[in-house]
């Protein structure tokens, strides 16, 4: 009888049960199916965020850059 994680929340529990006595998760072919669903759909908005981070940040790099670039040139 080994212990592993539960998924959901993240406590030991035994291999050899089919429900998180913690959360109640359930270890069922067809529920774990429906949380790596989740867990893909959570991926997948997880980079889109990421995504807009990332040109929200290059945007304003641009930003301090054009200003950075134009002080120097006019007070040179």
């Amino acid at each position: 009888m080994a212990l592993h994680h539960c998924p959901e929340c993240r406590k030991k529990i035994s291999d050899s049960i089919e429900q998180c006595l913690h959360c109640g998760f359930s270890f069922k072919e067809a529920d774990l199916e429906i949380y790596r669903q989740k867990l893909e759909q959570r991926r997948k908005e997880n980079a889109e965020i990421n995504r807009k981070s990332i040109k929200f940040h290059l945007i304003w790099l641009l930003i301090f850059v054009l200003v950075i670039g134009l002080s120097s040139v006019l007070f040179s």
